[in-house]
């Protein structure tokens, strides 16, 4: 109850560019929902983890409490550029610093270091479980630089639909900024306001004008994916 309390953290999870704009452009709603179950069973690994501190009878330790809270909220595009967001499919989890331990029987604050030091591990997790999930459906995925994404996607459609990375990237080359950490910290701060004009039937519209015609060709490809295919059959 502490004015300056730590009330949680946000855990964010984001889909490759190129799921993100097969899901934004072919509308197929089980991607999103492999989404979310990538998503759930990775914050229940990290739940099954969670730690609280025990200063009790002058002790100095750790105690599992293997619960927590959170909210999970999915989001389909990036911030505005021009007016206009492009496609990128992520969730925001925000776990509330507060889990339950059952030996004091009485709320406390999480022990969030161990889940900080292993974020590369369960980002890693939750990428195999979205890739396994999304092979499942039929759809063709294969690794790359960046980690893995759709096969054989056309990078300049990558590349046209991250005028958010891209702006990013122009303005800490400007400042001459290199860290990763100083780069998130600059989006943060150059970022538009979310965009609540546009409906996703003229976003999709466009989306789609920005496409060529190989693009345009690619996409309707892999809507003939067994995945899709199986989708229209239903």
């Amino acid at each position: 109850t502490r004015d300056d309390r730590t009330v949680g953290y946000d855990v964010n999870f984001h889909a490759p560019k190129g799921i993100s704009i097969l899901h934004a452009l072919t509308g197929d709603p089980r991607i999103r929902e492999a989404m979310e179950r990538a998503v759930q069973a990775t914050m229940e690994e990290m739940e099954a983890a969670v730690h609280t501190r025990v200063r009790l009878g002058n002790k100095s330790e750790d105690r599992r409490t293997a619960n927590l809270i959170w909210g999970r909220f999915t989001h389909y595009t990036t911030r505005p550029v021009d007016g206009v967001p492009d496609p990128q499919l992520h969730v925001h989890c925000f776990v509330f610093n507060a889990p339950f331990d059952q030996v004091e029987s009485r709320w406390k604050a999480a022990q969030f270091r161990q889940m900080v030091r292993d974020h590369p591990y369960y980002q890693a997790a939750f990428h195999a479980r979205l890739a396994g999930e999304l092979q499942e459906l039929g759809y063709p995925i294969s690794r790359n630089s960046k980690g893995w994404d759709l096969h054989c996607i056309d990078r300049g459609l990558v590349e046209s639909f991250s005028r958010r990375t891209a702006e990013i990237e122009r303005e800490c080359k400007r400042l001459g900024i290199t860290d990763p950490a100083e780069k998130a910290g600059q989006g943060a701060r150059t970022r538009a306001g979310k965009d609540k004009d546009l409906t996703i039937t003229e976003l999709r519209t466009a989306w789609q004008h920005r496409l060529s015609e190989s693009q345009a060709e690619w996409l309707h490809r892999m809507a003939q994916e067994p995945g899709m295919k199986a989708l229209r059959e239903q």
